[in-house]
């Protein structure tokens, strides 16, 4: 930096060196394949939000343990995953409200974690390896994904339109001209859906409001 100042090639501010800590980076092991098509599916879902004039939602890809032709792409606003949670400073005062992410804990009832369960002793026993050699780009193990990819069903886009559908269906069925019993039918279990999911939606998640 002092040469190039001298001979004049360097004309901007003084340099100074910031230290930095790249421990995790260091340590961190090469991306996989999927890794790296998750990572790019996500930069190119941001495009399509900011060429929407969208602010304040995130990228999200659900349908991940099928291949990337398959996955669904979508925005979610991050509103929809916040609570407002409820603290006051001294007893007997009136309670202030901090937005907070609803947290996310491991599901004990899950089929990742009933997975683990059966297989904890072979876990600790014996050598399981997925993929014995190094991260593969192409190939026979280039596709591999985690275990709580492919047996968990975490596709929330496929479910939406699984639920449009029979709403859909439900609409076909109950019109103008259908029996007294099929409209008091649907008209019962509506209801009762109704309340159920407005109970679920308002009700504190571990001591938590919803907005």
């Amino acid at each position: 930096m002092n040469r190039r100042v001298k001979e004049g090639t360097y004309k901007g501010k003084k340099f100074n060196a910031i230290c930095h800590f790249f421990g995790y980076q260091a340590r961190g092991s090469l991306p996989s394949k999927f890794d790296c098509d998750y990572a790019y599916v996500l930069g190119h879902v941001c495009y399509h939000i900011l060429a929407a004039g969208l602010n304040g939602y995130m990228a999200t890809i659900t349908n991940l343990r099928n291949p990337v032709n398959k996955w669904r792409c979508g925005a979610a606003p991050i509103t929809a995953m916040m609570t407002v949670r409820r603290w006051s400073q001294n007893p007997g005062t009136a309670s202030i409200g901090k937005p907070a992410i609803h947290p996310a804990t491991v599901d004990l009832k899950g089929k990742a974690y009933e997975l683990l369960r059966q297989n904890a002793t072979k876990f600790l026993l014996d050598d399981i390896y997925r993929n014995p050699g190094p991260l593969q780009f192409d190939g026979p193990g280039a596709d591999s994904k985690a275990v709580t990819l492919c047996v968990e069903d975490q596709d929330y886009m496929g479910r939406i339109k699984k639920l449009q559908e029979y709403l859909d269906k439900i609409r076909t069925i109950v019109k103008p001209g259908c029996s007294q019993e099929v409209l008091k039918a649907a008209l019962s279990v509506m209801a009762s859906v109704t309340e159920v999911l407005s109970v679920m939606s308002s009700s504190p998640i571990n001591g938590q409001s919803s907005l």
